[in-house]
């Protein structure tokens, strides 16, 4: 499910208590949203945004089973070499039980603001992802065209590696998953015919989208492996929990 990190009404009260019921009611895992800092057309809901990356990092300590991840990270806006250590320290912090969820990013005002071109984002992604996986693997050369190293170090390696699930709904994002990922991770406009089309056309590609509770179960039933699940409240998720039972 969803976290509350974001939203005019987030607040880390509401996030350890969302994170504590997620994981009382048997959850699989909790998911933490990236937005920087963003433009007039981003405030609502992105204005207010706690960060992913150490949101989670807080919760590793605060829970003992739940899984986390992002849904998403921007990585076109990080630097994968930086990226690559924070997201090491999570998932050695909390034992195991992190998933990188990545994204390419929509919102121009956010690279603008930030210094980083819009054109040209899903290459640096590219990149970066392969970045990432070479770092984990404990590779001390990588040549690439935005990033290098040579004769490199960094630890601590993440054991086991994380996951990486590949947000975005375009043909291009799916190509994404089937070579850089370990699942496709749709959301927003994504429909359950798409999530079928997929299915049928890659059956060995994981599908685990994001949607709202009411789009749950056709998500199923179009045959995602699973889904990450917003929900309006906790209410919400309580029930959503019940009638599962």
């Amino acid at each position: 499910m969803i976290l509350p990190n974001y939203g005019k009404d987030s607040s880390p009260d509401g996030i350890r208590r969302v994170a504590g019921a997620a994981e009382e009611l048997g959850f699989d895992s909790v998911w933490a949203t990236e937005h920087i800092i963003v433009g007039p057309e981003g405030v609502d809901p992105y204005g207010r945004v706690y960060d992913p990356l150490v949101t989670l990092g807080w919760l590793a300590g605060l829970t003992q089973r739940i899984g986390l991840g992002t849904s998403i990270i921007l990585v076109p806006l990080h630097n994968p070499m930086h990226l690559a250590k924070e997201v090491a320290t999570v998932q050695e912090l909390s034992g195991g039980r992190f998933t990188l969820g990545v994204g390419m990013g929509w919102h121009r005002d956010e690279f603008e603001f930030m210094g980083v071109e819009f054109e040209g984002r899903g290459r640096r992604a590219d990149e970066a992802i392969r970045l990432l996986r070479a770092l984990w693997s404990g590779e001390r050369d990588f040549e690439g065209r935005y990033w290098s190293f040579h004769d490199a170090t960094s630890e601590p390696r993440p054991s086991p590696q994380p996951e990486i699930w590949v947000g975005g709904g375009s043909e291009r994002a799916v190509r994404r998953a089937l070579e850089l990922g370990d699942a496709w991770h749709p959301s927003g406009g994504t429909a359950p015919g798409d999530v079928r089309r997929v299915k049928q056309e890659h059956p060995e590609l994981r599908v685990i989208p994001r949607c709202s509770a009411a789009k749950a179960d056709a998500m199923l039933d179009a045959g995602a492996d699973g889904v990450v699940v917003s929900f309006a409240d906790e209410s919400e998720l309580r029930e959503f929990a019940r009638r599962l039972e």
